[in-house]
């Protein structure tokens, strides 16, 4: 009986483990996330890895992925920098760009705040299991 006790209680400490010292890249290292309200046959996915961000887009059967290092500038002159790095809050910027993103539905999606041709916009996207590259 004492045996039993002891595997419950080890049971309940395993079971309850504490991710809120993971960032938001940590957590959700490797998450698709797909763009809600895409019409069509055209849809958009996000990846985020401690080093990078992915982006997916399907239009029909094609598709296509690229990848940007955080950090690192591209040929185009381009770079995104992680400027907050949070439990459930990613912010991340650039030279045209500045974008928060939130985690919301527990975690199943999220929603991304920021500024485009001088208007705040907001783009919610929900956690799938894999993009159209997955595929």
């Amino acid at each position: 009986m004492k045996k039993l006790i002891l595997l419950s209680v080890f049971l309940i400490f395993a079971c309850s483990s504490d991710d809120s010292t993971q960032n938001f890249l940590e957590k959700y290292n490797d998450v698709a996330w797909k763009k809600d309200g895409e019409e069509d046959n055209s849809n958009f996915w996000l990846k985020f890895t401690p080093n990078s961000i992915t982006d997916c887009q399907e239009d029909g059967s094609d598709c296509d992925c690229g990848v940007i290092n955080w950090d690192v500038v591209d040929s185009d002159g381009d770079y995104i920098s992680v400027t907050e790095n949070l439990p459930e809050k990613l912010v991340l910027s650039s030279a045209e760009l500045n974008a928060t993103l939130t985690t919301i539905n527990n975690g199943n999606g999220i929603e991304i705040r920021f500024s485009a041709d001088g208007m705040i916009r907001v783009e919610t996207y929900t956690r799938v299991s894999e993009t159209c590259s997955d595929n």
